[in-house]
């Protein structure tokens, strides 16, 4: 995929500048290569590619970055009060970056679509799954 920042259905896909985007699952796996082949898992099953994205560790570390840098005061502020999930998944996200992790993004905006999306993608044995809700996450084992 290319460097460029993936698209996400919906108004928003941050809060208090930390990623956030509601209804879609994100999982982290070892590599660029094992989070490709999920993928490629999901476009076989019918999803299309503006459902379906990876991005690489590199990415993901100048995204978190660039979102630290380029802040402003208020959303330093706001970055350093968010005591929620977001705050401690954006750790996550960084420390698997850190280890080469690939990642994939699926829109999912029902629960059976989630149900279906964990089933086939668990096979790839992903390091963390997460499905971000208007009011919560959602963890999958």
């Amino acid at each position: 995929m290319s460097k460029e920042r993936p698209f996400f259905k919906g108004k928003h896909d941050t809060s208090y500048g930390i990623l956030y985007p509601t209804n879609y699952l994100i999982a982290a796996f070892d590599s660029l290569e094992t989070a490709q082949r999920a993928e490629q898992s999901l476009h076989t099953a019918g999803y299309d590619d503006d459902d379906v994205r990876t991005v690489d560790s590199e990415y993901v570390k100048a995204d978190i970055k660039k979102r630290v840098t380029e802040a402003n005061w208020y959303v330093h502020l706001r970055q350093k009060l968010s005591i929620g999930k977001e705050a401690c998944f954006w750790n996550e996200d960084l420390k698997w970056a850190e280890q080469g992790a690939g990642f994939l993004a699926v829109h999912c905006p029902t629960d059976g679509e989630a149900q279906r999306i964990v089933k086939m993608i668990k096979q790839e044995n992903p390091k963390t799954m997460r499905r971000y809700l208007p009011f919560a996450i959602e963890t999958f084992a």
